[in-house]
This record gives C-alpha cells, structure tokens and sequence, in this order.
C-alpha cells in the first residue's frame, strides 16, 4: 500500500525527521540548477490537489497515530500559502492526531512569502524548515550555481524567526574542493553564527555522475578532497561556530562516524573527538 502513495522506492527525509509521516505533494526542485546536487533527477512538479488529498488518505490509513507530517518534494514550501494552508487542513481534518508539520524548503521560498502569511502558516501548524545552506560564502555559492547569496539566506532566516518557525540547515563539507576549502568553512560559520537554527547538519561532498561538478572533476578543474582534509574542514568550520542553543550532527563523518553533540556545552567535547580521529590514520 505505500508505494502507491509514493513514486519511489526511496524516499529521503532529514533524520530529525525519522519520525514524521512522510506525504508526497510535489517532486524534483524547482531551481534544479546546482551543479553538485543529484536528489533533483525528477522534473519539478506538483501534484494535482486530488492525488494529494488521495496521498493523504492513504497516509491516514497507514500511520493513524502519526502526530507530525513532513512534506515531500525537494523544496515543498516552494508552494504558495494559500495552497499549503489548505493541504495543511487537509491533513488535519483526515489525520486529526497530527499537531504539527515540517518540509524542505529554499531561501527564495521563504522570500516570496509575507510576515503574514509566515504566521498564518505557523499558526496552521508548520513547525520547522529544513533549508540547505550549502556554503556561507557567495564566491562558492555561485560557483555551485545556488541561485542565492549569504544575505539572501540571512534575510529568510530572520522572517523564520519572526513568525517563529524554527530551522534547520544543512552544510556540504568539501563543496570548495581543496582550493576553497579555508575559505567555506570561516564564510560558512561567520553566515550560521547570525542564525539561530535548532540543528546543523553536515553532509559531506558526494562527486554524482553526471552532474556538472563531476564533468568538472573530470576535466580536472575541481580538485575534491580526501578524507582526512574534509575532517580539518570540518575542525575549522567547527573552531569557528559560535551557535548557541543549537544540535550540530555530522553522519558522513570518513563514511563510518558519526558525530552529534549540543553547541555550545559540547563543542570541545567535538572538537577533541575530531583530533582524536585525525590523529589515527588507520581510521582515515
């Protein structure tokens, strides 16, 4: 029955999310354009209401306990307010135990919205954002072909924080490569050391085949890093970030670790956990 509420196999959602009903209403990304990115495969488009309110139903009957949904789409927020509002209801009137919702969404989705409607949002139940940063610096953001820059990003944080819906970003260790590396972690937490998110989540660089950043590798403009050089990436990102109040969470640490800790009470407590790795070679 739940692959017929979904087009694939897989579905792919924040881990903070594990817990949350998971309800199709859009696929692909509707930038589509970064050239690292391989989640975006699907042409962007959202479903007609009808096959979302038939997903909803079928949500309903497989998870009938279910307090929290999350919206899948690679940028569902990219709907505007009045829809979500209405699916948001949907959801509610079929699901009547669910309190909360969560989606991915871009900065520019974000923008497009008014103070207002963030509230009416927030007020319907949306809870939390999880948003790709990616990278703090505009040099590398634009490399990358984002679409956005850091006072973009800043800007749609603040309105988050204005109607109270929380935050969530996520962070591409290596997305400099070996040349930039120095200067994406400092630009990248001088960017989040404005922000106020409840987590950060650090992904490291994956070379998809096919994607322009892989032609690049291939051509040998792009140097990637090795293992060892991403974590003295993410030690320096790490030393730099002044978050408070903030879960930080690395689960591609050398494929194997996984590091998770509470900023700041924990941060030294991560940091040594980091030295101790690149301090055993067998372990890189």
């Amino acid at each position: 029955m739940a692959q017929s509420i979904y087009s694939h196999d897989t579905i792919y959602i924040p881990p903070r999310e594990e817990e949350s009903a998971p309800l199709e209403v859009a696929l692909g990304c509707s930038w589509g354009r970064c050239t690292f990115c391989d989640f975006a495969r699907d042409p962007f488009r959202i479903l007609p209401r009808e096959k979302i309110v038939e997903n909803i139903e079928g949500l309903a009957r497989l998870f009938p306990e279910k307090e929290r949904v999350f919206f899948l789409g690679e940028n569902a927020f990219v709907l505007n307010a009045e829809k979500l509002l209405d699916l948001l209801g949907q959801v509610r009137e079929k699901m009547p135990k669910v309190r909360s919702f969560a989606m991915y969404a871009r900065a520019d989705d974000i923008l497009a919205k008014s103070a207002r409607e963030l509230k009416a949002l927030q007020g319907a139940g949306l809870s939390a954002l999880h948003i790709g940063v990616e990278s703090g610096s505009d040099s590398i953001l634009a490399e990358r072909k984002k679409g956005l820059t850091a006072q973009q990003m800043l800007q749609a944080f603040r309105m988050l924080e204005s109607a109270k819906i929380d935050y969530h970003l996520t962070v591409v260790l290596g997305l400099g490569g070996r040349d930039y590396s120095r200067l994406h972690a400092i630009e990248t937490a001088r960017l989040l050391n404005r922000t106020r998110p409840q987590s950060i989540w650090c992904l490291k660089l994956m070379l998809f085949e096919g994607t322009p950043l892989h032609q690049e590798w291939v051509r040998g403009t792009f140097h990637p890093m090795e293992p060892v050089e991403v974590l003295r990436e993410l030690k320096l990102f790490l030393e730099n970030l002044t978050v408070k109040d903030c879960v930080f969470e690395d689960t591609t640490v050398l494929d194997t670790y996984t590091l998770q800790g509470r900023l700041p009470e924990q941060k030294e407590t991560l940091l040594r956990a980091i030295d101790r790795l690149l301090q055993s070679p067998g372990a890189l």
